[in-house]
């Protein structure tokens, strides 16, 4: 295969000649070890740059990009390991994404591990997690599963005994059991065995009720057959079970039997997601999208996309009743509401909404966490090969929009202006100015109220 060689380099100490020459006879051997064609290769000195990952500090990169965008062909592209792609994980995913866009392949020249996301995992780490000292606490764990000793906080159905080591709990076992039985033998789904366990008054741990995810966690959690598995550590009957092996694999395979064969799901957002509360429970409801085909008269199928928004007490845990909106429907009632509430107290000189500053950026703060925890989960499943780059790109495009709507958030809104122009906004926009301005909505099914 015809190979690109590519580095980066800081603080070398040898003339840009001397360190082109070591790099160009490095990538060299590795293109006749491999039985590759070498062409080219490219470089960049990034001594005393801060923002080396930035194009415009790279005029090697900006090279390549362009011998690549010239030849119009496929090349393997060698660098000596990830760093060299980039400072920090998301900056080697950037990199990754772009290089391998036109149909080029990175890897690194590194035999023990070739692969530039791995590469990168593996001598980067996480953002603001000194790697010499996690694996400290890492090693000092995995000592004491060894010896049966509980680490963290265990599940339902367990404890710390005063020894160290996990024992069952004698009240809560007979409820775990109960799951999986209501699961494998009654055929019993998520929803409706969170429904059977808050209808009897069984409460959670902490008293409060069950729903679809605590469910989900229990039915897939080794724990409760007695292995342990945390750190690379498999360790079985190193504590009590409480359901068989048996049970256990037999709710895997119902949950694989259950899971959706080729749905493609929708990411896109839903507006007013963390405004709307039902007036009926006072819990938070959720946007839900809906994918429904059918048979018509004349024998062609039809299929349609809904998108609404239902109670989260009826959807997670089968509280309340079926409360439902349209998604149009309740946006649309939702904005003339507000248009006409901030046009009253401008008039009226409210200032209502404007010492909202902490509760936004809060929300934005969240959004933000989380948007960087989907994408190292991305970069995690693209490295072991269970996700195409492409995929991981879409993360990076969402944590950028997350990224410009905190900052948009940061700037002061001319209300007018903003309703004015409000078709012409984007999604981001236009879900910052509800945060600055909307404090609550309270849905019911025939009444919508709007609180400012």
């Amino acid at each position: 295969m015809r190979a690109i060689g590519y580095y980066r380099v800081k603080d070398s100490g040898s003339s840009p000649e001397q360190l082109g020459e070591h790099m160009g006879e490095q990538f060299a051997d590795y293109c006749k070890r491999y039985l590759h064609q070498p062409m080219t290769t490219f470089g960049d000195d990034i001594s005393g740059d801060e923002s080396s990952t930035g194009t415009s500090a790279l005029p090697g990169y900006r090279q390549l990009l362009d011998y690549l965008k010239e030849s119009q062909s496929s090349f393997l592209i060698v660098v000596p390991d990830a760093t060299h792609l980039g400072d920090d994980l998301e900056a080697v995913a950037r990199t990754m994404v772009r290089l391998e866009s036109d149909g080029s392949k990175v890897t690194c020249n590194d035999d023990d591990m070739p692969d530039p996301l791995q590469n990168a995992l593996a001598t980067m780490g996480v953002k603001g997690v000194s790697r010499t000292r996690s694996e400290r606490i890492k090693e000092s764990m995995r000592e004491r599963a060894l010896m049966g000793k509980g680490l963290g906080k265990p599940p339902f159905g367990y404890r710390n005994g005063q020894d160290g080591t996990v024992e069952v709990v004698p009240e809560e076992r007979p409820v775990v059991e109960l799951i999986y039985r209501l699961y494998t033998k009654d055929g019993i789904g998520l929803r409706l065995i969170a429904q059977h366990l808050n209808e009897r008054e069984i409460k959670t741990r902490r008293g409060g009720n069950w729903n679809m995810v605590t469910i989900r966690d229990i039915l897939k959690n080794s724990t409760y057959m007695g292995t342990y598995t945390r750190f690379g550590l498999r360790l079985p009957k190193s504590h009590e079970a409480i359901i068989s092996p048996q049970m256990f694999r037999t709710a895997q395979d119902e949950t694989r039997a259950r899971k959706p064969v080729g749905r493609v799901v929708n990411s896109q957002p839903f507006l007013l997601s963390g405004m709307l509360f039902c007036g009926y429970c006072n819990n938070k409801m959720m946007g839900v999208t809906r994918r429904q085909s059918w048979k018509r008269k004349d024998g062609r199928r039809s299929s349609g996309v809904y998108r609404y928004y239902q109670c989260q007490s009826r959807n997670n845990m089968s509280l309340c009743q079926y409360h439902t909106w349209r998604a149009p429907l309740l946006e649309g009632t939702v904005m003339s509401q507000l248009k006409y509430a901030l046009k009253a107290g401008a008039a009226n000189g409210n200032e209502a909404g404007k010492d909202r500053a902490d509760e936004i950026k809060a929300v934005w703060d969240s959004r933000m966490k989380n948007a960087d925890r989907r994408f190292l989960q991305g970069m995690k499943r693209a490295a072991k090969g269970e996700m195409e780059l492409g995929v991981l790109g879409e993360y990076l495009k969402e944590l950028d929009k997350v990224r410009r709507g905190a900052e948009n958030a940061r700037r002061p809104k001319d209300v007018e202006a903003s309703l004015s122009e409000w078709d012409s906004m984007d999604f981001g926009d236009q879900q910052g100015f509800l945060l600055e301005h909307l404090a609550k909505v309270i849905v019911q099914d025939d009444s919508v109220d709007v609180l400012v």
